[in-house]
């Protein structure tokens, strides 16, 4: 039963892609809100592997309040250089707009819980 929910989990994936954000939008998604930004190479193997992690926290036991959005690297290079973010996977945790933490490698479900708890509660 638990192979099946993992396979109609990635199948569906796409249902529940995160934003990907640039220049335009970046200030404005972040403002006012808890917020992930993931930070990722569409290259990486270790980005692909967070990726289907936060799909599962988001689907599973992400609080509603909190926010999760994505800027691929490669293509968003001055939000790159702007965060530093160029240690990929990376997640930066915002708080209305604010960083408050960061975070290089992939996570788990579980340690992604525990992080939201820990620095968007």
């Amino acid at each position: 039963m638990k192979n099946i929910l993992f396979i109609l989990l990635f199948l569906s994936s796409s249902v529940f892609a995160f934003e990907d954000l640039n220049d335009n939008n970046f200030d404005e998604k972040i403002a006012g809100k808890k917020v992930i930004v993931d930070f990722y190479s569409q290259y990486w193997g270790s980005c692909k592997i967070l990726g289907k992690n936060m799909t599962i926290y988001s689907t599973s036991s992400k609080p509603d309040d909190v926010e999760i959005y994505k800027v691929e690297i490669g293509k968003q290079k001055a939000i790159a250089a702007r965060y530093n973010a160029f240690a990929v996977p990376m997640l930066i945790y915002f708080k209305n707009g604010k960083e408050i933490a960061r975070e290089i490698g992939v996570r788990s479900v579980k340690q992604l819980e525990k992080n939201v708890n820990k620095y968007l509660k």
